[in-house]
This record gives structure tokens, sequence and C-alpha cells, in this order.
């Protein structure tokens, strides 16, 4: 069997196959994103900005996953046309907390309206059982492909008891003999 035949290569073709359907029919080819001015990464910022307070450049880089000096420039890009701006914080001043400014919620505000009326588009094209089928769908891969919420409750370990290391010495004997 070749790497070609795997079963895994099918399944990784289907997951392009669907990525690269999916980026086509919401535009994020497109040179702006809903023929906006702004890139996908600047839209998702200013979405980011506009729908949470108190966020710094490190929370973008961590919630977004995206790259430090990027998103640093970036920011820089955005104050310089005046949508976003940087509040001292008497606390730390290396964590300055990042907001809209008027400006940048004027900005926002119809890049929002766009892609929701795009999102409604794409859904009246189907019934509404179907509609439902979808965004099933959609929230199973978030399920599957999403990060795990810790558990709530934590793992408390007890002392040894007598039999413990029996017990632990015979799982790992029965784990090696299923290798």
């Amino acid at each position: 069997m070749t790497i070609h035949d795997h079963p895994g290569k099918q399944r990784i073709d289907a997951v392009r196959a669907f990525n690269r359907f999916y980026t086509r029919q919401i535009g994020l080819l497109d040179e702006g994103l809903l023929k906006s001015p702004f890139s996908l990464t600047e839209a998702r910022v200013l979405y980011e900005l506009a729908h949470r307070n108190g966020l710094v450049a490190t929370d973008l880089v961590r919630d977004l996953g995206l790259d430090p000096g990027y998103v640093s420039r970036l920011l820089k890009k955005l104050e310089e046309r005046g949508l976003v701006e940087r509040i001292a914080s008497e606390a730390d001043a290396r964590r300055s907390p990042i907001a809209l400014t008027p400006a940048g919620r004027d900005a926002f505000a119809p890049l929002n309206q766009d892609s929701h009326d795009q999102v409604r588009t794409l859904l009246d094209r189907l019934a509404p059982a179907d509609q439902e089928r979808l965004v099933k769908a959609m929230r199973t891969v978030q399920d599957l492909l999403g990060d795990k919420p810790e558990p709530k409750v934590p793992y408390i370990l007890r002392p040894l008891q007598v039999g413990d290391i029996g017990l632990i010495t015979h799982r790992q004997g029965l784990l090696y003999a299923q290798d």
C-alpha cells in the first residue's frame, strides 16, 4: 500500500476540498472581505474589539492564534487609520487595552451587517430543516476541532494504599502485552 492509497489521504483530501469550497462560498479569497477595504484578519480584529472590552494585544495573539509581530503591525495600521486607540493603563503600561474609536465602530458596522446579510442569503437558499442540519453539522465541527475545556472538578490523588503498586504494575504489564 502506497501513501496515496492510505485511507487517511482520502480524509485529508475531503477536509481540504471542504475548506476550498467554504472559503469560496463566503468570499474569503476576495481582495477585501465583503467588498470592504479590510482583510479577513483586520475584520476579525475589529470584530473582537467591537464585542469584547478591555482587550490587550496579547489577548488577540492568544485568542486568534496570530503572530505577535503581525498583531503589532496590524494594530499600528488600524491606529494610523483612526480606527483603534490604546487606552493608557495605570496598572501596567505594557498592557494597554485597545478599543475601537467612534470611526472604528462606524467602519465595523457595515462590515458586520454585510456579514450577517451574507449568511442570511446562504441560509435562505435552504429549507428550514436543511438550515438546522447545516447549523448542527457546523456545531459538530466546532465540538470536534475546538479546544476542550478543562474539567471543572480537579483531580485529587490520594496517598498510596496496600495493593496499589501491584495493581499499577499489573496494568502496565497488560498495556505492554497489548502493544
